[in-house]
């Protein structure tokens, strides 16, 4: 069963009460019992081991038998800012890149991306790729949900200062290698991880990018779906941070 998340406010006296569409969740679709343990996790990144002991149509209760804190965390934390693409693929990057650990997601407008997300759709469009992600990081495991911002134009978000160290994957020019390109080890940093759509940034965003600081980088000489080098680019940036492998 995933570990759910909950706020630290829910927990009195080693009970954990939940109402809302959690308690929905366990309850109808789950169907757990009294006398059945959950695993639940805070924002403060402790996890609990709780045996229900109260249910009804708007409450469930449960003891918290064990609890324990998450494993120190390493590496720089990290941010993607991933062109929008069409179809499904975004919300499979949200999902993939929620399992593999990043705080965060910006979901760019670029010049040469196809999507242009409708203004009337836009809260509905973030509320579903928060509940994507909020899936994914329960289903994984994880100590944190990563938090989704709403689309924002490329130009925007490349003139903010959003990280010390700030990597745009660039493929058919001279770039760094992200296999060695020196990362920093204090969990306390961000870093940013730029992806260009499937028609790859324009020049006017190449141009900026370096203007404002960001680093060129690569994955190797093949060339990669958007989706694909999201997925590989984050493998890569956690297994050196010391997250995976």
């Amino acid at each position: 069963m995933p570990a759910f998340f909950i706020s630290s406010s829910a927990i009195h006296d080693d009970l954990v009460t939940m109402t809302g569409d959690l308690c929905h969740h366990l309850r109808a679709s789950l169907r757990v019992q009294i006398g059945q343990t959950i695993r639940l996790t805070d924002e403060r990144r402790n996890r609990y081991h709780a045996m229900v002991t109260e249910m009804t149509h708007a409450k469930l209760t449960a003891h918290i038998q064990d609890r324990l804190h998450g494993p120190d965390e390493t590496g720089p934390r990290i941010l993607l800012a991933q062109a929008l693409l069409k179809g499904d693929h975004m919300d499979w990057i949200i999902q993939k890149a929620t399992e593999l650990g990043v705080h965060g997601i910006v979901p760019l407008i670029t010049h040469r991306g196809v999507v242009r997300p409708q203004a009337t759709r836009l809260a509905g469009q973030v509320s579903r790729w928060q509940r994507i992600a909020l899936e994914a990081a329960q289903q994984s495991e994880q100590w944190h949900i990563p938090d989704i911002e709403p689309p924002r134009g490329s130009r925007q978000f490349l003139m903010e200062k959003v990280a010390p160290l700030k990597l745009m994957l660039v493929e058919r020019a001279e770039s760094e290698s992200l296999r060695t390109l020196p990362l920093g080890s204090d969990p306390q940093d961000a870093l940013v991880v730029a992806i260009g759509p499937e028609g790859g940034w324009s020049p006017d965003e190449l141009t900026l990018a370096g203007e404002q600081g960001f680093r060129s980088v690569t994955l190797g000489p093949g060339i990669l779906r958007s989706d694909t080098a999201s997925l590989a680019a984050l493998t890569i940036l956690q297994s050196r941070a010391g997250k995976l492998g």
